[in-house]
């Protein structure tokens, strides 16, 4: 495999996850230049129709081996080092969001993406956002103004129990790549090939010539892996002959039950791309569901692959099976 496995293998192991938690990912094909953002990925990181998008492209070498890696965000690398992330807890009446934004706006601090949950309707409601604090301070300050006008009981924050802001390190992840701390890879980071920021058209991204020049190609089958915590869209190429099928599995929820799935996968050469789990029953069921690459393995259709799987799958024991199996087309 030439492209490093563990710049594209993504494996989020939760149990009770909230929706901007669950898997997002998606593969593609860069075409001519153009790569689409399905809804389902696009949507949740605000890259939309119209949206504004600032690029990075990255370079990934371990060896003889080569990787490219794009980076998208609606935000780009000068507003980063003002973002903090603000929880905000008001009590479920009308009136409350406003309180809080009333507070906010009373400090010049802009609101960016916010998301608000009735957690306990009647009850209480959280609020959760990004801000921009280049127009007030930092984040200590934001926390510590709150506070003193709650315990003064400011009755403008009536209704507005609890504030917490924290620093937000997403700029680490949009300038340094995705392979910190590795002896192994050398990462260069290629943003400053590409300073403008682009417009989110017909569900696309266009690729700037500048990075298809340095890459030598505009075209070929990509994986997009988004991270809604940091507002990035990460793009990776993968090779032109990949092989690769979802495979959906049920498995016991008990310790060691992934680690057997695995070894069945590394014994047949399946390379595993991508992969999610969630627990049905706590202690008693869950299921899994990975993207494999086939280059390897003996069984090269989904056909073989099915029955091989099938039975080794569950022959490691009540609860195991493969639940379904199908190609993955570019």
């Amino acid at each position: 495999m030439s492209i490093p496995q563990h710049l594209y293998v993504v494996v989020q192991l939760t149990e009770y996850a909230e929706a901007r938690h669950m898997k997002l990912w998606d593969f593609g094909r860069v075409t001519s230049g153009r790569i689409r953002i399905s809804p389902k990925v696009g949507e949740p990181l605000g890259l939309v129709n119209g949206s504004e998008v600032f690029s990075s492209l990255f370079k990934y070498e371990a060896g003889d081996r080569v990787a490219y890696e794009i980076v998208l965000s609606p935000f780009g690398p000068e507003n980063y080092r003002e973002i903090a992330y603000v929880t905000i807890q008001v009590k479920d009446e009308p009136g409350a969001l406003s309180q809080a934004a009333q507070f906010l706006k009373s400090l010049n601090i802009d609101i960016l993406n916010s998301e608000t949950v009735s957690s306990i309707p009647n009850v209480v409601m959280i609020w959760e956002m990004l801000v921009d604090l280049s127009f007030y301070g930092d984040s200590a300050s934001l926390k510590r103004e709150f506070d003193d006008a709650k315990t003064a009981r400011d009755p403008a924050l009536e209704l507005v129990d609890y504030l917490d802001v924290e620093d937000s390190d997403l700029a680490t992840r949009y300038t340094l790549g995705a392979s910190l701390d590795s002896e192994s890879v050398k990462t260069k980071a290629l943003r400053k090939t590409e300073k403008k920021a682009s417009i989110i058209e017909e569900n696309s991204f266009k690729l700037p010539q500048a990075y298809a020049s340095f890459m030598g190609k505009d075209s070929g089958p990509i994986m997009l892996i988004g991270d809604p915590e940091a507002w990035i869209l990460s793009i990776v190429f993968l090779e032109e002959d990949v092989n690769l099928c979802r495979l959906k599995l049920d498995l016991p929820d008990r310790p060691g039950s992934l680690h057997e799935v695995m070894n069945v996968l590394g014994e047949l050469s399946l390379n595993v791309i991508a992969g999610y789990t969630n627990v049905l029953v706590y202690y008693e069921h869950m299921t899994s569901e990975l993207v494999v690459d086939l280059r390897r393995c003996e069984a090269q259709t989904i056909d073989e692959l099915r029955g091989i799987l099938e039975d080794r799958i569950s022959s490691l024991g009540q609860r195991f099976s493969l639940a379904s199996i199908s190609s993955i087309s570019f």
